[in-house]
């Protein structure tokens, strides 16, 4: 009979102390999505800047011809082309390992 009280008691405690410790993981993780949404909500306030706000190609259409020239020899619309693909192929492998990677 005082085996089963312990015991119990014992069950009891080890319960209320896993309790605790999801209520402050759930604190914790609360308090960093609180956290992500301020940031959020402050990069939200930033104005895009004029040139950016149409693209890359009206920002390459504003270039004078000779940046154009060596902007074209040296391949940087390829080069972002590249890192374009590559990006997105990488969200698209973690999307199919359903982020397992």
């Amino acid at each position: 009979m005082l085996k089963e009280l312990t015991d119990w008691l014992f069950l009891l405690v080890r319960d209320a102390l896993l309790a605790l410790l999801d209520l402050l993981t759930d604190a914790f993780v609360t308090v960093v999505d609180l956290v992500c949404e301020a940031v959020v909500t402050v990069l939200a306030l930033v104005p895009v800047p004029e040139f950016m706000s149409s693209g890359l190609a009206a920002l390459f259409g504003q270039l004078d011809g000779g940046i154009l020239y060596f902007v074209s020899v040296l391949g940087l619309p390829q080069a972002l082309a590249i890192i374009g693909t590559a990006y997105v192929f990488r969200l698209g492998r973690k999307v199919i390992t359903l982020f397992q990677w």
